[in-house]
């Protein structure tokens, strides 16, 4: 897949892993299909979708559509991660898109995931995150895998 075209405002790309960011537009949608893409995963609720069947184009450019609604800081829960992890078993990290609206609980549950389900230290996990686009949510997330 081509690194220099932009699937998502907001975009990152952790290593050689999936394109994560914000919302993206219907074109962007088929043209991430065009280079391959495999499988997007919407963290946003039904509550922010007003008006646009995601889904729906997702299918309709063949690719596989995971919805794993994230509306606030009590939504990034091991479930949601667990849901995350399966979903990147599923399919080539490399040819999936998982946004939000804007990336920012994107890096929060890529984050919790390597801590929760891969494994990794507290650091590693918000370092892990950080390359997905965790930010303004990092407090959180890091008081959440404190926890355990």
């Amino acid at each position: 897949m081509n690194n220099e075209f932009h699937f998502a405002p907001n975009q990152c790309r952790p290593g050689a892993g999936a394109y994560c960011g914000g919302q993206p537009t219907d074109e962007q949608i088929a043209a991430f299909a065009r280079e391959g893409g495999e499988c997007v995963i919407n963290l946003r609720p039904l509550a922010e979708q007003a008006g646009w069947d995601e889904a729906a184009a997702v299918k309709a450019h063949g690719m596989t559509y995971v919805h794993i609604p994230v509306a606030n800081p009590d939504d990034l829960t091991r479930d949601a991660a667990a849901k995350l992890a399966q979903a990147t078993q599923q399919h080539d990290v490399s040819r999936m898109l998982i946004h939000c609206a804007s990336g920012q609980r994107v890096g929060a549950l890529v984050a919790l995931k390597a801590g929760w389900i891969d494994g990794q230290s507290v650091d590693e996990a918000i370092a892990t995150g950080r390359e997905a686009g965790l930010d303004r949510l990092e407090p959180v997330v890091r008081a959440k895998l404190q926890a355990g």
